[in-house]
This record gives C-alpha cells, sequence and structure tokens, in this order.
C-alpha cells in the first residue's frame, strides 16, 4: 500500500490554550500579592536589608528542591505556566491564606480554650499549622484535578505539583526564619544549617507524599467524584507528617542531641522511602508509555525500535544525541513529549477517563507527530550521518482499523 495522505490539517491545532490564559493571570496575580507578603516579612524582621539578606539564603533551600522537581518531571514535563503557578502559589497565596485562616478563624476559637503559653505554642506547632499550612498547599493540585486533567495523568504529576507549592511556602517561611535570626542574633548559620541544609525537603515530602499522592492517583481514575475521598486522606496524610516533624522538640529527650539523633533514625528514612517510592513511579511510568506505544505499533505508526527509544531513556538519550547534532534538539523534545502524552490519553481511554475528548486528543497527537516527524526528516536529508534505528523518517503504511478503548475508529483518516 501507498503512504497515506498527509492529515488535515497536518500542522498542530493554533489558536487560544485557555489553560495557558488562566496560568498567565494567575502568575500576575500572586506577583501583585506578592507585595503583601513582603510587607508583612518587613514587619516581621524589622528591617528590609535583612528581608532581602534573608531571600538569598533562602534561595538555596529552594534551588534544591526544583532541581529534584525538575528531575521527576523529566519524563512527561508538566507545563511550566502551571508549574510557575504552583511555585507562587505556595509562596504567596497559601502564606497569606494560612495566616488569615490562623489569625482571623482559629486563634479567635481556640486560645481561650488554653490555658498556659506552652499550650498555646503546642496547639500552634503540632495541630494548627501542620493542617492550615497542608490545606492551603494543596490547592494547585485540586485546581490541576479537577480543571486541567488533560495535563494531570497520575501520581508523578501530583508529586511535582504538590512538592513545587512546598517549595514555595518553605521559601517564603524561610525568609521569616532566617531573617529573624540574623536580627535577634545577627549570626543565621545555625538556623540556616537545619533549614537549608539538613532539611530542605521536608516541607515537599509532607505535601507529596499525602495530597500529592493521594490526588495523583485518584486521578487515574474515572471520576472527579472520587476527590471526595482522596483530599481528606491525603490532607491527613500531610498534616500527621508535618506534625511529626513538628512535634520533636516536645517528645524528643536530649536536646539538640536528640533532635539530631531523631533525624537520623525517622526523617533520613522517610526521605530515602520516598526518594524509592518515586523511583517506583516514574518505573510503573515507563511502562505505561511502553505499552500504550506498542498499540499504536500493532496499527501501523510506530516500529517497534521507535517504541523501544520512546519509552526508556536509554533511547531517548540516543534520538536527542541525534537530534542535538543536526540543530533538531527541540523538534526531537517536542517528539517525544508528544509521543508520551498521546500515550497517556490512550490510558485514559482505557480506564475510562475522557472518552468524549479521547478521539479528538488522539487525531490533533498523531497530527501533531506526523508534522514533527517529517519536519525532522526533511531537515535531516543530505545528512551524511545514517539516523540511528528508531529515529522517525516517514508516516506509517497501510490502513486498518484498530479498536482504542471502547471507541472504533480508522488510521489513517480517508484520504
Amino acid at each position: 500500500m501507498s503512504a497515506p495522505a498527509p492529515l488535515s490539517p497536518l500542522a498542530p491545532r493554533t489558536g487560544p490554550d485557555v489553560g495557558s490564559i488562566v496560568g498567565v493571570i494567575g502568575i500576575v496575580v500572586l506577583g501583585l500579592a506578592s507585595f503583601g507578603v513582603i510587607f508583612i516579612l518587613d514587619g516581621a524582621i524589622g528591617d528590609s536589608a535583612l528581608v532581602a539578606a534573608s531571600g538569598v539564603m533562602a534561595l538555596f533551600p529552594l534551588a534544591f528542591v526544583i532541581w529534584a522537581v525538575l528531575a521527576i518531571d523529566r519524563w512527561e514535563p508538566e507545563p511550566r505556566i502551571a508549574m510557575w503557578f504552583a511555585a507562587l502559589w505556595g509562596g504567596v497565596a497559601a502564606v497569606l491564606l494560612t495566616l488569615w485562616l490562623n489569625e482571623a478563624v482559629l486563634q479567635p476559637l481556640v486560645v481561650p480554650l488554653l490555658r498556659s503559653q506552652e499550650q498555646f505554642e503546642l496547639y500552634a506547632t503540632v495541630i494548627q499549622a501542620p493542617f492550615t499550612e497542608e490545606l492551603w498547599k494543596a490547592i494547585p493540585v485540586v485546581i490541576m484535578f479537577l480543571f486541567f486533567r488533560r495535563s494531570f495523568d497520575g501520581p508523578v504529576d501530583g508529586i511535582v505539583f504538590a512538592a513545587l507549592s512546598a517549595a514555595g511556602f518553605a521559601f517564603t517561611e524561610n525568609i521569616l526564619y532566617f531573617g529573624t535570626s540574623l536580627s535577634e542574633s545577627g549570626d543565621g548559620a545555625f538556623i540556616f544549617f537545619l533549614r537549608g541544609i539538613m532539611s530542605p525537603l521536608t516541607h515537599a515530602l509532607f505535601t507529596a507524599i499525602g495530597i500529592g499522592l493521594a490526588l495523583g492517583f485518584a486521578a487515574r481514575l474515572r471520576s472527579r467524584w472520587w476527590i471526595l475521598l482522596a483530599f481528606p486522606v491525603g490532607h491527613l496524610v500531610s498534616a500527621l507528617l508535618h506534625a511529626l516533624w513538628n512535634s520533636a522538640s516536645w517528645w524528643v529527650p536530649g536536646g539538640t542531641l536528640g533532635f539530631f539523633v531523631y533525624y537520623l533514625i525517622v526523617q533520613v528514612p522517610l526521605c530515602l522511602l520516598a526518594a524509592g517510592l518515586v523511583w517506583l513511579l516514574l518505573r510503573q511510568e515507563m511502562r505505561i508509555t511502553r505499552a500504550r506505544l506498542h498499540d499504536y505499533g500493532r496499527a501501523g505508526w510506530f516500529s517497534r525500535e521507535e517504541v523501544e527509544r520512546l519509552s526508556s531513556g536509554e533511547g531517548r538519550a540516543l534520538l536527542s544525541a541525534w537530534a542535538r547534532r543536526r540543530g533538531l534538539r527541540k523538534a526531537m523534545r517536542q517528539y517525544i513529549h508528544t509521543a508520551t502524552r498521546l500515550a497517556n490519553h490512550r490510558q485514559h481511554s482505557l480506564v475510562g477517563r475522557d472518552k468524549a475528548r479521547h478521539v479528538a486528543d488522539e487525531a490533533a497527537l498523531l497530527a501533531k507527530l506526523m508534522h514533527l516527524r517529517r519536519a525532522m526528516a526533511t531537515a535531516a536529508i543530505g545528512q551524511p550521518t545514517p539516523m540511528p534505528q528508531g529515529v522517525p523518517v516517514s508516516a506509517p503504511t497501510g490502513a486498518r482499523v484498530q479498536r482504542f478503548g471502547d471507541l472504533d475508529h480508522s488510521w489513517p483518516p480517508r484520504r
């Protein structure tokens, strides 16, 4: 059979992206609201220079968390606008909403019931802070779950957005801690060591392991109504982990030495378990990508070698190296990411998610793949170095009817 005619239109659909527009508006609003946070920090610390200095110090743990998140997000990168929104929400809106809920609602109700300053400190640190902070840090994950399910595929996505929101919150909180220490003692080295070196991931772990995983796993199910179970369960786990960390100064004996022992026997293993869990989830993402792309391979859209290249880290590195030598790195990156999205869309259909939109989304993604494939092949013509096995050269040949989920439709479309 002859090769199919180009899809019409072959190039990806153009037009306004509602998610991007909403994201930009949200980022602008949060940027304006950040002046309120700066005003509060300046009032709490009492010196604008100290706020600036502590902000520079707080960049170190923030950079480490963002590096870790980007490493997790490499397999299927999330929209950058959404990631910026999550981080800004944590650093601005979550902080302001936490202060409002604590001071305007909870403390007027609870403080009259407490009998001493020690009881208040215990309540504020172990109960109030974990409950309110984890509640507001979770909002970006909730927004993605409810309104942007095309991009929110599973637990890895939940971890990414939860960790970014928590990283933003920790950044603002660290400015307060570092600035207070500098203003009171003139030396912020010890608190920087505790929060910036020993525990830069604590906030991210609390929110990611609880809310991130709960809503991420719920995102793989058919109905949005699973949030009614996933959110309270995830929030409870996040709050309990947060309370465990905050309460150490009350129940761990031995002062500073005892705290370091607690850190080694509780927090370090928790961090290692979280890292192992993320590794397992990423391996599962790879298996899903391979299985679903093999479905398209059997329908004639990919060769077996191409599927293996697109569904393994080593294969993607080979494709990226080939493209980089020819100045096609951006196109190849788009090709790999589009193939991964295609696999996830098919997985959504198989579990009953977004059936009504699956055919249109699938057609658009396949059209984009064909466009990128042919653009790379055209650009590579005349290159002396042969393309490695699995690099796309041309559109698949032959037409067949393939069952995708519960929907029958033919690929390629009619000529």
